[in-house]
């Protein structure tokens, strides 16, 4: 009897033994690569586990990451390198890493039938009386309208588009220069305005009104002209005195 219970826990124990075994064996990994040619690294490889049927490819300094188990078949293609298929031995699974190395491919090109090309030679051709030669669409093509080339106003009802086209642009030229010549003639004279103020309003009125020391009227000025009294110019004197005393208060608690 107890040779009997010693015989099926043997079995037990061995049974356990080989399915661990081979569990251990189907147990997926992560696999990280190397693709390579010689030195160089090689990038964009096509990796494909054909087992599982699930892929990636390597980045630019040739490396990748895949998973895989023991006995997988690892395919590697491109257009450009020899096919290669590597099975993930149990030293693969142990180092869980995997360096390939592709030769390059030669490009086959499919096959090419070359004809060789029949040319004629009309001076010694002979024909039977009342041949007739196949139109192609050459052929059947008209010769070119010389006057559509020549003529400016050819297809456009007598309309002259290039002259019509000068007349838009010489339009918009002198458009922009009356404004260009409005704009100087606009700064000229808030530049005249400037200049005129004092002799216009007199020094009473900034020496009396303003609180501004004679000597320091031109300075003033300058300081109005910064903050927009160039504006005025078409402006009225009222306006003009008014913009003149705000002014001066910011001006004198400067200068306090």
């Amino acid at each position: 009897m107890k040779l009997k219970n010693k015989n099926i826990f043997v079995t037990i124990t061995f049974l356990v033994f080989v399915y661990s075994n081979s569990l251990a064996q189907k147990s997926t990994v992560k696999l990280e690569g190397t693709v390579r040619n010689d030195s160089t690294f090689l990038q964009d490889i096509n990796i494909l586990n054909l087992t599982s049927n699930l892929g990636t490819s390597s980045d630019k300094n040739g490396n990748y990451t895949i998973y895989a188990s023991l006995g997988d078949s690892i395919l590697f293609s491109s257009i450009v390198y020899k096919e290669r298929t590597i099975k993930i031995s149990k030293n693969h699974v142990e180092s869980k890493t995997i360096t390939v190395y592709l030769e390059q491919g030669i490009n086959e090109l499919d096959e090419v039938e070359i004809r060789q090309k029949f040319r004629p030679n009309w001076g010694k051709l002979s024909l039977p009386k009342g041949a007739i030669f196949d139109n192609d669409d050459i052929n059947l093509k008209k010769a070119p309208n010389a006057m559509k080339f020549t003529d400016p106003t050819y297809g456009n009802s007598g309309v002259n588009f290039i002259e019509i086209g000068k007349l838009l642009t010489n339009n918009i030229f002198q458009k922009r220069k009356a404004r260009k010549d409005e704009e100087r003639h606009a700064k000229k004279e808030k530049q005249i305005f400037i200049e005129q103020i004092f002799e216009n309003i007199g020094t009473d009125f900034f020496t009396a009104h303003l609180n501004i020391k004679e000597e320091e009227i031109y300075l003033f000025l300058y300081y109005c002209e910064d903050n927009g009294l160039s504006d005025f110019y078409n402006s009225d004197e009222f306006l003009i005195k008014d913009f003149l005393i705000k002014q001066s208060k910011k001006y004198n608690a400067l200068i306090d």
